[in-house]
């Protein structure tokens, strides 16, 4: 029984070193320790399920042990920043001042064309428009325009936009989401007044949106679309 854990709990810390090993591009949006958990899992469970002869606690124990190391390196990872960077690696600069490093592309195992893909997703079609681009301990891209290509800001233009926040999801496939109308500070007789006015019923509409200007915007299930102004802006209560 003992074996069975011990077994587990290794196989678990050698997948993570190797994923280490191999460098951001095979880790996705994983960190290391995650993809490890996620891989051995999948194959620690099938066999227990595949085979009734394998027992149960065969599949169990190992799932334990598993846990609990994961469990442990969360923990450590969140209290130790050297822990963090020896399981989960670090963010790494990959363009600097519009220059690509070629060491640090090497050195997360990443080719030119994963950089690019990697831009594009981010938004820069053009490598040139780029000053800082980071390989992010996810094994995601970060990407920065350059100032001569970074738009100019609202606070550059002395333009005041006032408050701008999460917008509220009011109706979902025709179901009202209470606890958000709840959240705008509203009831249903009030959404239910708004949509009576334009000959509505929630079950006819696909999406309800409830920006923090005050506008309700309505996609129907019949198609089209509405735009309300359901609330003054200084009535926004989230």
């Amino acid at each position: 029984m003992f074996t069975l854990f011990f077994r587990g709990a290794l196989l678990y810390v050698l997948m993570i070193l190797v994923m280490r090993g191999l460098g951001k591009r095979q880790l996705g949006e994983f960190q290391p320790f995650e993809l490890a958990m996620t891989i051995l899992l999948a194959d620690v469970i099938s066999a227990p399920m595949e085979s009734v002869s394998v027992p149960l606690l065969n599949g169990l124990l190992p799932v334990a042990a598993m846990f609990a190391v994961h469990s442990a390196i969360s923990a450590l990872s969140v209290k130790f920043d050297g822990v963090r960077a020896v399981v989960s690696g670090r963010p790494q600069v990959v363009i600097n001042r519009g220059v690509i490093d070629r060491t640090a592309l090497d050195k997360l195992c990443l080719s030119l064309s994963d950089l690019l893909e990697g831009l594009r997703t981010a938004g820069f079609l053009d490598p040139s428009e780029v000053g800082t681009a980071i390989v992010e301990a996810n094994g995601g891209i970060s990407a920065f325009a350059d100032a001569a290509h970074r738009g100019p800001g609202t606070a550059e233009l002395n333009v005041k936009t006032g408050y701008e926040g999460m917008p509220l999801m009011l109706i979902l496939d025709g179901r009202v989401q209470r606890a958000n109308l709840q959240r705008s500070g509203q009831d249903e007789g009030w959404l239910e007044r708004l949509l009576q006015d334009r000959g509505l019923k929630p079950a006819q509409v696909y999406l309800g949106v409830l920006d923090t200007a005050g506008r309700l915007m309505l996609q129907l299930k019949k198609g089209g679309t509405l735009n309300i102004s359901a609330l003054a802006p200084e009535r926004v209560a989230w």
